[in-house]
């Protein structure tokens, strides 16, 4: 398969550790795997881990622009968009993707999605793209089975977006439930899928 840029995106989850299983595996894939947190993300992992696994700048911060040299290597990767060259990161991320992943994923970025809200760069991103988005949830089983998550993810796939849904296992509350996030090897095998 052609090498595909894809944006992956890591929010406040538990699971955010997992991320670095899935960078690994689509890196192997031979896949370019860029990599956009949330600002709670970075209290479960680091820009660093996730930057030494995938090569390439975690990106985070909505305000920063690319300077020069990062916006020229984003051009030179990615052939979309050869003219793009302007310093406007979630546009210049978002036309150069493939795919959107978003790997853990939290109610609070599902709810964001569903009403069109863009207040942090990842949001920002996934609105700019019309790249296909997979959502890998990964929450609380309550949280994942209220009524209002659940209205916001059939919103989502009303609108085109694809999700591969959380099984029951061990929770960080201390017991089992739907929320565990789905195993990295069907997350790669949904990837591949999409990607074809």
């Amino acid at each position: 398969m052609k090498k595909k840029n894809i944006i992956l995106g890591i929010t406040g989850s538990i699971a955010a550790y997992k991320a670095c299983e899935l960078i690994t595996g689509l890196g192997k894939k031979g896949h370019d795997v860029t990599c956009i947190m949330t600002e709670e993300a970075e209290k479960f992992i680091t820009p660093l881990t996730l930057e030494t696994l995938s090569g390439n700048k975690a990106y985070g911060d909505m305000f920063a622009l690319l300077d020069k040299h990062e916006a020229v290597q984003q051009t030179r990767r990615h052939s979309k968009h050869p003219r793009l060259t302007r310093g406007v990161t979630h546009v210049s991320l978002a036309q150069n993707a493939d795919l959107i992943v978003i790997c853990p994923a939290t109610a609070n970025i599902i709810a964001k999605l569903a009403s069109g809200l863009c207040d942090d760069l990842l949001s920002a991103t996934v609105i700019s793209s019309t790249a296909p988005v997979l959502i890998a949830p990964a929450m609380n089983d309550r949280m994942y089975g209220n009524s209002i998550t659940q209205r916001n993810i059939r919103e989502l796939i009303k609108t085109g977006y694809k999700f591969i849904d959380p099984v029951k296992g061990q929770l960080a509350c201390g017991y089992a439930g739907v929320g565990h996030l789905a195993r990295i090897s069907q997350i790669m095998d949904r990837i591949e899928k999409i990607l074809k």
